[in-house]
Formats: C-alpha cells, sequence, structure tokens
C-alpha cells in the first residue's frame, strides 16, 4: 500500500479573493452558487463598467498557479499583504517556487504575474474588500474546526468530511495534500494535482449565515433522491464502486448526462469521487454516511420549523 500523504488545512482571505474572481468569470453552473443566480449581475454592478467588460472578456486561466503561491507565501495576513508580496517577488523566485509543481511554465511569467495583480487588486477594491465580514469569519471558523479534527482523523477521512466525498486515494507520488475553506464556488470543491502536492478548496456553503441552516445540506440530497436515474445510480454503486463507464451501462444515458448526475450526487455528499494522483475521477462509491445523517436531518429541520411558527 501506498504511503499516506501529509495534510495541513490553510486559511487567507486571500486565497477567497482569488475564488471569488474565478467564480466571477468561469463559474458555468450558476445555480450551485450559494449567492444565488443573480449574483453576478449584481456584482457587475458594484464594479466600473469598464472593468466589468474587461472581465467578461477576459481568459484568465492562472487560478492554480495563484493558489500555489498563496499557499508559499510568507505574507498572507491579509489580501493587500499577499498582493504586495506577489508584487515583490521576481519572475526568476516565482518560476522556482512553481517548478517543483508544475510540468509546464510559461516563459512570460512577469506578464502574468503583472496582469494577475493588475485583476486581484481592482477586484478586491471594487467587490471583494466589500465582502460581508461574516462570510470570511465563518470561513475562519472552519478551518480551525477542520484543524482540530485533524487530530482526530485520518487524512483521507478529514478529506472526504471536509469535501462530503472527495476520497483522494494515497499515491507513491502524492506526498502533501493542502485544504482550503471557500464560499464562492460553494457547492463545488476546487480541486487540483501537482505532482506530489494536491489543492482542494473545500465549499462552506453557509459561511454567510449567522447559523448552520439544516435545509442547507437537506435540500440538496431531497433533491437528488427525487430522481429516478439518480435513484438507480445510487442502488448501483450500493452493490460496488463503479466508473463512469460502468454507471452509463447500467442506466443506459449518454455519458454527458450520466456525468451530470454523478456530479449532483456527489456535490450533495451522497457518493464519493475517487482520486488517484490527478483531476479526473477513477471511479465512484456509495457515501454510507447520508444514508444515516439523512433521518437526523430532516428530524432537526422539521424540530427548527415547529419552534419558529
Amino acid at each position: 500500500m501506498d504511503k499516506m500523504y501529509s495534510i495541513k488545512i490553510e486559511w487567507s482571505a486571500a486565497y477567497e479573493c482569488v475564488i471569488s474572481l474565478y467564480a466571477f468569470i468561469y463559474e458555468k453552473e450558476r445555480k450551485n452558487l450559494p449567492m444565488g443566480l443573480g449574483w453576478k449581475e449584481e456584482t457587475a454592478r458594484m464594479l466600473p463598467p469598464d472593468f466589468a467588460q474587461e472581465l467578461a472578456d477576459e481568459r484568465w486561466e492562472v487560478l492554480h498557479r495563484i493558489v500555489l503561491l498563496v499557499a508559499q507565501s510568507p505574507a498572507k495576513a491579509g489580501v493587500e499583504d499577499f498582493l504586495d508580496w506577489l508584487e515583490r517577488i521576481p519572475p526568476g523566485e516565482i518560476y522556482e517556487r512553481l517548478a517543483p509543481w508544475v510540468e509546464t511554465i510559461p516563459l512570460n511569467l512577469g506578464e502574468i504575474r503583472d496582469r494577475s495583480l493588475s485583476l486581484l487588486r481592482r477586484w478586491n477594491e471594487h467587490y471583494f474588500s466589500k465582502l460581508e465580514p461574516r462570510i470570511l469569519g465563518n470561513l475562519e471558523r472552519s478551518a480551525r474546526e477542520l484543524a482540530h479534527l485533524a487530530n482526530k482523523m485520518e487524512p483521507i477521512a478529514l478529506i472526504d468530511h471536509a469535501t462530503k466525498g472527495i476520497w483522494i486515494e494515497p499515491t507513491e507520488e502524492l506526498q502533501h495534500v493542502v485544504l482550503v475553506p471557500q464560499y464562492h464556488s460553494a457547492q463545488s470543491s476546487v480541486l487540483d494535482f501537482y505532482r506530489g502536492l494536491a489543492t482542494c478548496l473545500y465549499p462552506v456553503a453557509d459561511a454567510a449565515r449567522e447559523h448552520a441552516d439544516p435545509l442547507m445540506e437537506l435540500l440538496p440530497i431531497t433533491q437528488c433522491l427525487a430522481d429516478e436515474k439518480r435513484l438507480h445510480i445510487l442502488r448501483c454503486l450500493a452493490e460496488r464502486p463503479c466508473t463512469l463507464g460502468d454507471l452509463q451501462k447500467q442506466v443506459s444515458l449518454a455519458k454527458s448526462t450520466v456525468h451530470h448526475h454523478v456530479s449532483a450526487l456527489r456535490r450533495s455528499g451522497l457518493i464519493r469521487a475517487h482520486y488517484t494522483g490527478n483531476m479526473n475521477a477513477s471511479y465512484y462509491s456509495l457515501r454510507e454516511s447520508f444514508v444515516e445523517q439523512l433521518p437526523q436531518l430532516l428530524r432537526t429541520f422539521l424540530a427548527i420549523g415547529g419552534n419558529t411558527r
């Protein structure tokens, strides 16, 4: 058996600034965003028109590189601390910091750094610096709670707990996994592998709320269970782990449709996606814990509803 990797729980507002900009530019499944379908339109109105138009045309595909640099930065108490540090370091140092993890590094690192800084500084000024403080406070609290659990759980189980179903298998190459709480791309986790390192920005969907709302967990589960094909997929996975191809044969749907159903089941915490060293899930399995948690979630929701009537 391959040696188990080490795990580190990170938190900095710089991560959330990056992921919020990424969500604004690239998030395709707007219905899964915790902020609601109108978030992009509302946010665009907060931005200067020329900047909003610039972002509409942007092809900014360096999130993973920026995340790697945030993880390595000695100055990340706040967004400006990180951006000031990034501005100071020469392109050669950026290369040295990325080289152990990234297979292909562009030659124009200085231009990429300057472009990233420009976007992030304006994004921070017009949007992120005005974010509800409660969100960042709840993300920081999630990181503290997860760090406490890290003393009690194996790394592989801790990742499953944080992400509700991402199962990163140990491999000979994988040495470290960095877990970072994030809000703007919930319900999804942002997972990347770089040689011996994996980063996982896990969702905290209720970070904007003062108190946890059981409906936030209950609704995605019940919506998934109200679909015949998804129930069939769950029954297949209850019998044995399956690849996407296996499931396609079982439910007789197009591969893209099966992938859509599987993604919804994974986001809701009903199944596990098993990763073996790259960003494509190798196979899927039933996440048995949801069977035990569902009655408790329902009882908690109904109890809260009864107390507020």
